[in-house]
């Protein structure tokens, strides 16, 4: 294999252990003791992510062992887009997680940090003040365009400017995804749609198209314990930051769909509007470590 041409300007194998594998299998193991602790309890559903973590260290470490020398499209880009692939596993994780360290989320705590700062909810406010039905679409289809940063920004700086490029986007949205992911189950909060009666979760929002796409999507995804800070907010700056350095053809679209996402997600009732400078600062120093040490 030394001599085949490798794909996406690859000069070399891509080998057995990457950063990119360090942060998933580390990530698992750093939260196995936990869950550990928790199949011991009794407590609800950390067995089976016991499992989960076991399946996703095992299939990492497959993978790269059948990729560590290949000149394969398929098992390149494999290796480079299975870290996205387990996001939601560890997502979902969180609210078998957070009830290891508290009995009830800390919702309260940020819906009178609003009250205080702004003299509202502006969760339940921005809505009822503007019932606009076209608003609503419009901050519909932002919240959605999130979850299609990932592959976007992923295959264009994969496409455009090679492996490595793409490598650091992905490299630097798993770190940005794992440290919201832990700061969800040991500072929990369930957000506003959890929170506030009626208490049911994502609801269908007024629209025209983009209301429904949306809520097919988050009708089942959202989990109670994934508000505080807003990772849409911080995984969309990270995207957006990243590809002014890496996809430039990308800065303009993803920048103007960050700032319309800024306000959606408090008048779509996701976060509260403490979360969006929470989420900010996450994705800013997210991005500014990551650059320093992935450049």
């Amino acid at each position: 294999m030394a001599g085949s041409r490798r794909p996406f300007g690859l000069t070399g194998p891509l080998g057995t252990w990457r950063p990119l594998d360090r942060w998933v299998v580390g990530y698992a193991l750093a939260t196995l003791p936990f869950l550990g602790y928790g199949w011991l309890k009794g407590q609800p559903g950390c067995a089976a992510q016991v499992g989960v973590n076991a399946l996703v260290i095992a299939g990492c470490l497959l993978l790269a062992r059948w990729s560590r020398d290949t000149a394969a499209v398929v098992p390149t880009v494999l290796r480079l887009f299975y870290a996205p692939l387990v996001y939601w596993c560890f997502y979902h994780q969180v609210q078998v997680l957070w009830p290891l360290f508290h009995a009830l989320p800390l919702d309260g705590h940020l819906a009178r940090a609003d009250q205080a700062l702004f003299g509202c909810q502006p969760s339940l406010a921005w809505r009822a003040a503007l019932p606009l039905r076209g608003l609503s679409e419009l901050f519909c289809f932002a919240y959605l365009a999130y979850y299609f940063f990932t592959p976007i920004v992923g295959f264009t700086a994969l496409l455009r400017s090679g492996y490595a490029a793409a490598e650091r986007v992905i490299l630097a949205a798993t770190a940005c995804f794992f440290v919201c992911y832990a700061l969800f189950w040991m500072f929990p909060t369930v957000g506003p749609h959890f929170w506030f009666p009626p208490a049911q979760g994502p609801q269908l929002y007024d629209g025209y198209v983009f209301n429904h796409a949306l809520f097919f999507f988050t009708r089942g995804g959202e989990i109670r314990g994934g508000a505080f800070p807003s990772s849409h907010i911080a995984v969309a700056t990270l995207f957006t930051l990243w590809a002014r350095r890496e996809v430039k053809v990308l800065f303009v679209p993803l920048a103007a769909i960050t700032a319309v996402m800024l306000p959606a997600v408090v008048y779509l009732r996701a976060h509260y509007l403490v979360d969006v400078p929470a989420g900010l600062a996450v994705g800013v120093l997210a991005t500014w470590l990551s650059a320093r040490t992935l450049s």
